[in-house]
């Protein structure tokens, strides 16, 4: 794989966008993937701008969808008993208990 330093512009604007627009599949370890990769580069002062939007765009959608799956989380363990078979069904393993 070449080094960050050797690409041009137009190539790490590419690999950031894909990265990006990939995330919005479900898969936002994308995003924070394309944040750690690009972060050094994007703090440059000769990094392009579609770059750093790109990375920022990214990171923020990477704080986002922990926020929501960790809220989704803590709803889910808190209120489950409470749903009762309607979340039985949608829960991969059964804790036993209440």
């Amino acid at each position: 794989m070449p080094k960050l330093d050797k690409m041009s512009n137009d190539e790490l604007i590419t690999i950031s966008k894909k990265m990006f627009y990939g995330g919005f599949a479900f898969l936002p370890f994308l995003w924070l993937v394309n944040v750690m990769y690009f972060f050094t580069m994007c703090r440059k002062s000769t990094a392009p701008p579609a770059l750093r939007k790109y990375v920022l765009m990214s990171l923020a959608g990477c704080i986002l969808s922990f926020i929501a799956l960790t809220t989704w989380y803590a709803v889910f363990v808190n209120k489950r008993v409470q749903w009762g078979q309607s979340a039985d069904t949608i829960t991969v393993v059964i804790p036993k208990g209440v």
